[in-house]
């Protein structure tokens, strides 16, 4: 809308120059400011970038109390000696000392809540390498022997570091690394300015290669002149029952590559420590049930005890502070310093002389929130914390379970448990018949077990099965005609290893619903406990091969699905699921994958079973529990989905539950500030461009106003927005 206004004469004329100018010089100067705003945000972006960069991680655990004592003596110490043979460098509770090489009162030179260990003076005695979690996960760190010039060397995010030893030359660090948990180490070097670090080693040299044949390389050292790496070698990591020899030392030429297995003994060879003119190496062996150190002359191939026994090496164990805690030469190399029975000793080797270097060390130990929470012990009745095998009545009223080795039945869905038989024998996992009328479990004692059979309402239980065995896992079939189940030997569950339930030579067998003769169906093999869909000829199993049904009588074998899924951390590729339950129509399965309960759609293909990995599955499925199932079933003729965890029990309808994948409300919420930046951006380059064109006009506007000067004097002037 424009305003009239009456005519000015030439004042006007001036007034409108003037506007012209002052808007010239303020949208100049608006544009100057906005500029420099936009500038020094982009800048304090770019320091905030910068100052979350270097802050510095730590780690999460803050200390709240702390525990000081002192100290003469220590287990499992690693320790070095300096080139000057004046000072041993050693680790004590995660904190790192000095300590003459005489004795008496050790530094503190590192400490506080980090874990740190395994120091290693440079060749110039300037720095002391050592391992350290400070940054929250383990590292390679540097300081001088004055605790001083503190500097990380690696930075890995996720991997175990063990025995860092330096190169001739003190410009680079040699250690074993390993990914976290089981890996096999590999031998890398990092350089003390920077760097990721190069790999010597490799533990898998091949992706096939499998994890026992994987090359494991522990406490690396180089020799004085800088042509050799020393260390101990074995294939695999962790092994239970493990048989000797395991580990030998191996040679490798730091020009070629070419390694050589230098040494072996009957019961492993580890731990070498070169002497200072690098032509003898010690090393740690075993014999009988004791280690004990070994001196080998690398020009005369003498080899001799030195001294036997010393403290216990980590053979058998995760060994992830090496297989043997750290020793050291001293200068001139006839005599070594190490640690036993809680104290540092020095040995010579020549005469088999020992004596103690005695020292004292204030430990101050910062720890974290004490983890004391005084609980009220319950009085009165016992409450359940776990129900065993719940399942459903065939009409979805009543549920049984076994609860502290008692059957029990209840109205659903709050009823209260009765006691279903009476007597003291041990009840489990309880099968309902598909009228509902009857309920068949297994009992188990010392001597054996048995199948029983008793009335839904109560009564007296009656005995199946002929003779004393561990049964489990009874399944009726859709006719109620037979009870399959799973039925192993007493004795060999009895004197088992380990208490993990059935043994391991079980039979599948079907016994008559009345009681009679077992019938064996076949040698499960592993196969887990039987199920049934619709079809009554045939019995479905979970074996390590996946789901395979068959006939009564064994024949007519089929695999049907296997399941796999993401298993613990140290695991490279998919695990088997532990169990899978088909669905009565057959058209689904519940998969029970590491503690988590999915519930997958089961195609019919021919030929080779389909795998589906419930991480990347490739027909619709579904995870069902955040925090695990310990038990889980179909109820309602597979309408519904029950599961237990502890004490509660859960169901869920089949068509209540949705397969669409999640949507991830992060990536939503990234995407929708994306959008609506890029909304941002267009609407401000299109302002941008619009001012731009109405720069133009009024410049068209000015050029007119000048041209049209005494003309818009004689004129009246209507207001524009300049």
């Amino acid at each position: 809308m424009s305003v009239k206004q009456p005519s000015l004469g030439g004042l006007t004329a001036w007034f409108v120059v003037l506007a012209i100018f002052l808007g010239f010089i303020f949208g100049t100067s608006t544009s100057l400011n906005a500029g420099a705003i936009r500038q020094d945000a982009a800048e304090q972006e770019k320091d905030k970038k910068e100052e979350k960069k270097n802050e510095k991680k730590g780690l999460p655990l803050k200390s709240s109390r702390k525990i000081e004592f002192t100290t003469d003596e220590g287990t499992w110490l690693s320790l070095d000696v300096s080139p000057d043979g004046k000072s041993i460098a050693f680790e004590l509770v995660g904190d790192i000392f000095t300590l003459p090489v005489e004795g008496g009162q050790a530094k503190l030179i590192s400490g506080g809540m980090a874990f740190d260990s395994q120091p290693k003076f440079s060749p110039d005695g300037q720095w002391i390498a050592f391992l350290s979690d400070r940054e929250g996960s383990e590292n390679i760190w540097i300081m001088h022997p004055d605790g001083t010039g503190v500097k990380q060397v690696s930075k890995d995010p996720n991997d175990e570091f063990t025995s860092p030893g330096w190169a001739p030359d003190g410009k680079y660090i040699f250690v074993s690394k390993a990914q976290f948990g089981i890996g096999s180490s590999e031998i890398w070097m990092y350089h003390v300015d920077g760097g990721s670090g190069l790999q010597i080693t490799k533990s898998k040299p091949t992706p096939t290669t499998e994890r026992n044949k994987r090359p494991n390389a522990m406490g690396v050292v180089a020799s004085p002149d800088g042509k050799y790496l020393y260390y101990a070698a074995k294939l695999g990591s962790l092994s239970y029952n493990q048989q000797f020899p395991s580990w030998h030392i191996t040679r490798r030429d730091r020009k070629t590559g070419d390694e050589d297995d230098l040494i072996h003994q009957i019961k492993s060879a580890f731990r070498p420590v070169l002497s200072p003119d690098g032509k003898q190496v010690l090393y740690v062996t075993r014999y009988e049930t004791e280690s004990g150190l070994r001196l080998r002359n690398l020009e005369s191939g003498e080899d001799r005890w030195v001294k036997y026994p010393v403290t216990r090496d980590d053979q058998e164990s995760l060994f992830t502070r090496d297989v043997f805690p750290g020793y050291a030469f001293l200068p001139g190399g006839k005599e070594i310093v190490y640690n036993q029975d809680g104290k540092i000793k020095r040995l010579d080797l020549a005469t088999g002389t020992e004596k103690i270097i005695p020292f004292t060390a204030q430990v101050s130990q910062e720890l974290g929130p004490k983890l004391d929470f005084p609980q009220t012990v319950e009085q009165g009745p016992v409450k359940a914390r776990l129900i065993m095998n719940p399942v459903e009545s065939p009409d979805g009223k009543k549920l049984a379970f076994s609860a502290m080795t008692h059957l029990y039945t209840m109205d659903l869905p709050a009823g209260k448990p009765q006691r279903l038989a009476t007597g003291s024998a041990h009840e489990f996992q309880p099968a309902w018949s598909p009228d509902g009328k009857s309920i068949v479990y297994v009992t188990w004692s010392s001597d054996g077990g048995q199948l029983w059979k008793i009335p839904a309402a109560g009564g007296k239980p009656v005995p199946l099965s002929k003779s004393l065995a561990v049964y489990s896992n009874p399944a009726w079939s859709p006719d109620g005609t037979k009870i399959v189940l799973l039925r192993g030997n007493a004795y060999d569950r009895e004197n088992s290893t380990f208490d993990g339930g059935q043994t391991e030579n079980a039979d599948l067998i079907w016994i008559p619903a009345d009681g009679g003769d077992a019938n064996l169906i076949l040698p499960a093999r592993g196969a887990g406990g039987p199920h049934f869909t619709n079809d009554k000829d045939r019995v479905y199993v979970y074996t390590p091969q996946g789901l395979v049904s068959l006939r009564y009588d064994g024949t007519d074998r089929r695999t049907h699905l296997v399941v796999k899924g993401q298993g613990l951390y140290f695991f490279e590729e998919p695990v088997p699921a532990d169990d899978i339950v088909p669905s009565p129509d057959g058209q689904w399965v519940l998969a029970h994958v590491m503690n988590q309960l999915y519930v997958i759609a089961m195609p019919v293909v021919g030929g080779e079973p389909p795998t589906v990995n419930v991480t990347t599955p490739a027909v619709p499925a579904k995870r069902l529990t955040d925090i695990g199932a310990d038990y889980f079933a179909w109820a309602d003729g597979g309408k519904t989905i029950t599961w237990a965890v502890g004490a509660s029990l859960f169901r869920e309808p089949l068509t209540a539950i949705s397969f669409e994948p999640p949507k991830d409300e992060k990536k939503e919420s990234e995407k929708k500030d994306a959008d609506a930046k890029d909304a941002d951006k267009k609407d401000s380059t299109s302002q941008t461009a619009d001012a731009k064109k109405d720069e133009k006009k009024e410049e068209k506007k000015e050029d007119w106003n000048f041209r049209g000067e005494r003309r818009k004097a004689r004129s009246s002037c209507a207001a524009r927005p300049w």
